[in-house]
């Protein structure tokens, strides 16, 4: 075996042993699955209590329409509103003051509070305020079931999307799905550079404080290390994602399966995974998580090479963590305008398009769009780790001070 083999099955080896690896690698998905779906639940769930909201009708007319649900209580005032807000009081969470009729002036109500109102507060009120004034404005026009009349012309479309292949046939999509799968697989990727990248600065960051290194350099090249650690910890970040992809597979083959013939939502967001072509964008997945990887990877190593301790990194983490935020960014806003000037560019520049491109596959790329942005990453790639294996050489061998700018240009021409 070749020395910069023997440093791949090392790096590669001495991770995926570790019993955090396995754990993680398993309950990552079934976290992932909790968080979101926990957090729909608590953002769901109501206080025990209800609000209590007095209502200061000078109207007469309105407060009958105010109904109490789980989360608010309608008052009729009792008292004169000057009383409220001169002093406070814990029992009432606000004040609703209607002045005049709203039909004739919808301005003519206001809502007092000691605390700031949520936007479900106002919401309650004006939905069922809405509503009155909607069926008294209509019964104003004195015409005979004309509230039936519209609710029957009231007509709902929902657009069937269908894709056809190269041979004609005929495959359900949706475009609610095409966006979901993209942003799922830019936050992936998104996040998987950021981890082993930094994993790979720590271990060269490691070597060099030990002092393993001048050790190691002794009798492997500088660059077979650097390539050897790039690469097997790279090996370590597909061996997960493989193993994320079969537990995904078997939930959406179980799913369907289990879902089948019982109608309804769920079935039809299974439907629409399962012709969804995932096996394609995973490959493609790999390809530019492969790219992106080695771009930032190695430069996350010259940083490890370069300083000495952990809080010297911050100064040569800041424009690479700027770059891989605008990248992430610019991959969500290009969700929504797939073929426009930001996503276009953005999935072209080696430097943004691991990110971008995931966003935009799910809706079809023009096939000479994606090979020209893959052959620009492999050049970026060659580029990059030749330029950051000149930093590396001579950076993990340097001890007891922090290099500028000037003197990395300077190891760039040795």
């Amino acid at each position: 075996m070749s020395k910069i083999g023997i440093v791949i099955r090392r790096e590669y080896l001495t991770r995926v042993r570790k019993k955090s690896f396995i754990i993680l690698t398993f309950l990552m998905p079934v976290l992932f699955a909790g968080l979101i779906f926990g957090t729909v639940l608590l953002a769901n769930l109501s206080e025990s209590k209800a609000k209590n909201i007095v209502v200061v009708d000078e109207t007469g007319e309105y407060f009958q329409a105010l109904k109490n649900t789980d989360q608010f209580h309608f008052i009729e005032a009792q008292n004169e509103f000057e009383r409220f807000r001169q002093q406070s009081d814990d029992a009432v969470y606000a004040t609703l003051v209607i002045s005049d009729d709203l039909l004739n002036d919808p301005a003519a109500i206001t809502l007092y509070s000691w605390q700031q109102v949520t936007p479900a507060t106002t919401l309650a009120i004006t939905a069922q305020l809405n509503s009155y004034l909607s069926e008294k404005k209509l019964a104003s026009y004195n015409i005979p079931e004309l509230k039936t009349i519209l609710e029957e012309s009231k007509i709902t479309v929902r657009i069937k999307n269908i894709r056809l292949d190269e041979s004609g046939q005929e495959k359900e999509t949706s475009a609610e799905m095409a966006a979901v799968l993209g942003m799922i697989f830019t936050f992936l990727i998104y996040m998987f550079i950021f981890v082993y990248g930094a994993m790979v600065m720590q271990g060269v960051m490691e070597e060099k404080t030990n002092r393993i290194v001048e050790i190691m350099v002794s009798s492997v090249k500088p660059f077979d290390l650097m390539m050897g650690k790039l690469i097997g910890i790279g090996a370590v970040g597909i061996t997960q994602f493989g193993l994320w992809g079969l537990l995904i597979a078997g939930a959406m083959s179980f799913g369907t399966t289990w879902f089948a013939g019982m109608g309804g939502t769920v079935e039809m967001i299974f439907t629409l995974l399962a012709s969804s072509n995932i096996l394609v964008l995973c490959l493609y997945f790999i390809l530019f998580f492969i790219g992106g990887y080695l771009i930032y990877a190695s430069l996350f190593a010259a940083i490890g090479a370069m300083v000495n301790s952990q809080e010297d990194t911050q100064q040569y983490m800041m424009p690479i963590t700027i770059l891989i935020v605008f990248a992430f960014l610019a991959g969500s806003y290009s969700s929504q305008n797939p073929d426009g000037p930001l996503a276009f560019w953005t999935s072209l520049i080696p430097f943004t398009s691991p990110i971008v491109m995931m966003t935009r596959l799910p809706y079809d790329v023009p096939w000479w769009e994606l090979i020209l942005s893959i052959v620009l990453l492999a050049l970026t790639v060659i580029l990059i780790i030749g330029l950051v294996a000149k930093i590396y050489r001579v950076g993990i061998l340097m001890y007891g001070k922090k290099p500028t700018y000037k003197e990395i240009i300077k190891w760039l021409k040795y």
